[in-house]
């Protein structure tokens, strides 16, 4: 089959394609994935150069998100058949459940993630868990499909269910031509809430207001903190950063009393200073999450076959241009997803 692989850490120059890669088996719980497209994410890079603490089984595929039709199925699968087009949930999730993280079933230990403990998507076969799979419909895009699995479903849970986003609040992203942030305007967006985002290039700022944005600002030029406040003296009720070191002030600053910082990355630096007075006299709250629950996955399939978020894709490349697309996402050029064609 064909495949991007690598067989070392490193830079772009790392992945190498074939179409000699040897095809996965599946297990009787098991359906058998034709990609069409999958898509780019941040840890992808992370991982191609070495992520703290993981050790990779050589060669070793990247990629999380996948998309594309049903080729062939396990024994035991009831649910689908040969020619369905599907999505899949990034992460494999242990067989035995803890009844306390109903809903919040990713927070289970053990499980396990594509592109990372297992074989991924930059490919055109992948071994998936029957129950992993979403039907999407005949109208929706496997190029647009294959953008959700990670950002998608990160935004998602992040302001539904750990934010519980609502009409009339005001929610603040770092970030927000970010695959994670083309989703968050939009998410945000249909329950009502202001959105204030910011962009490194102000040629990205027109793309975030055709999503909804209501404020973009440009994290290097502006002032962010003083504008904000310009704009809610008393602060906002949401921050999303996944930015880490250089934003976490910043992100404390621009609270309201009672507002929540909302942390889902650590892109410059993981570890911050803060005063802990600020905490009770502001009464601040620090909620992190990753991913979601494979409901909550179902839920944004839905919103997307509906139309309700329309996944922005910036550019697309094909698998054997991997590196390419590696390369143009460490440059910041992109605004969304980059995805890659299988």
């Amino acid at each position: 089959m064909k495949a991007v692989y690598i067989e070392t850490n490193g830079g772009p120059e790392a992945l190498q394609y074939s179409e000699n890669f040897q095809e996965p088996t599946i297990k009787p719980n098991e359906v058998l994935v034709k990609l069409e497209a999958t898509s780019l994410n941040r840890v992808d890079l992370h991982i191609r150069k070495g992520y703290p603490g993981l050790k990779l089984n050589f060669p070793h595929i990247l990629g999380a998100d996948i998309s594309g039709i049903v080729w062939e199925t396990g024994s035991e699968v009831k649910n689908f058949q040969k020619g369905d087009r599907v999505v899949a949930y990034p992460i494999v999730l242990p067989e035995n459940l803890e009844p306390k993280f109903l809903g919040y079933e990713h927070l289970n230990d053990g499980w396990k993630y594509f592109g990372m403990h297992i074989p991924g998507s930059y490919c055109e076969f992948v071994a998936v868990p029957a129950k992993n799979l979403v039907h999407i419909s005949p109208e929706t895009d496997f190029a647009r499909a294959a953008t959700l699995p990670v950002a998608g479903l990160t935004a998602y849970h992040g302001l539904y269910t750990v934010a519980q986003l609502k009409e009339g609040d005001v929610f603040f992203l770092w970030g927000g031509a970010s695959g994670l942030g083309t989703f968050a305007i939009q998410l945000a967006k249909l329950v009502g809430a202001k959105v204030i985002a910011t962009v490194g290039k102000n040629y990205k700022k027109e793309i975030l207001y055709s999503l909804g944005a209501d404020y973009v600002l440009n994290h290097y030029e502006d002032d962010v903190v003083s504008e904000v406040k310009k704009i809610y003296p008393l602060g906002v009720d949401f921050c999303l950063d996944f930015v880490g070191r250089t934003t976490f002030e910043k992100s404390l600053a621009l609270l309201r009393k009672n507002g929540t910082l909302l942390i889902c990355g650590m892109i410059t630096g993981a570890e911050v200073n803060f005063n802990l007075q600020q905490f009770y006299i502001r009464h601040l709250n620090i909620k992190g999450f990753y991913l979601g629950s494979p409901q909550e996955f179902s839920e944004l399939v839905r919103l997307m076959d509906e139309n309700k978020i329309k996944p922005y894709i910036s550019q697309v490349f094909d698998l054997k241009d991997a590196s390419k697309a590696h390369t143009f996402m460490e440059n910041g050029e992109h605004i969304g997803k980059i995805v890659l064609k299988i």
